[in-house]
């Protein structure tokens, strides 16, 4: 599952306590992140793009191999915001996991002013989580192939959480 990273703390409520698995960052924002997800039910694995990434990325290969579930922010742990990183495509490749890409929207919320325009639900606020279409990358994928999946990826989130935020305006 798919979802940007100022959207993840309504897909952590609704998918709380099935096993899942986390990315999270080693930085202490990371740390409070992690305090979170872990007693929502998420199974996490700490590390990122700056700070034990290569540690993070085989772990979560394993993980995957074993049939896992993971949710997984592509633009982050730092940015830029809405921009699908390279590493979970890797992911995907090395391991055999389906990408899902997911809008998500909640009205009323508060938008922090962070690099990713955090998202927190107001109390009694709608929250909506709307799926597109899975896509798999195959080991023999090339890299230009790799870059049109990260596109489309790229594209599909932005209409999803388009769509998603349509779902909570029509209250």
């Amino acid at each position: 599952m798919l979802v940007w990273h100022g959207r993840t703390i309504v897909g952590a409520v609704k998918f709380r306590k099935r096993g899942w698995w986390a990315i999270i960052s080693l930085s202490r924002d990371g740390e409070m992140q992690n305090r979170i997800f872990r007693r929502l039910g998420f199974n996490t694995i700490r590390g990122s793009t700056g700070r034990g990434g290569a540690r993070a990325l085989a772990e979560s290969i394993r993980v995957l191999k074993k049939g896992a579930t993971m949710t997984l922010t592509p633009d982050g742990p730092r940015g830029p915001s809405g921009i699908v990183q390279p590493g979970m495509l890797m992911m995907s490749q090395k391991s055999g996991a389906w990408l899902v890409p997911c809008g998500v929207a909640a009205s009323p919320c508060k938008l922090f002013k962070s690099w990713d325009r955090y998202m927190v639900p107001k109390l009694f606020a709608r929250c909506v989580v709307v799926f597109g279409e899975g896509v798999q990358i195959p080991r023999d994928t090339t890299e230009e192939q790799v870059e049109g999946i990260r596109q489309k990826l790229e594209r599909d989130l932005h209409r999803l959480e388009a769509e998603a935020e349509a779902i909570v305006a029509k209250r």
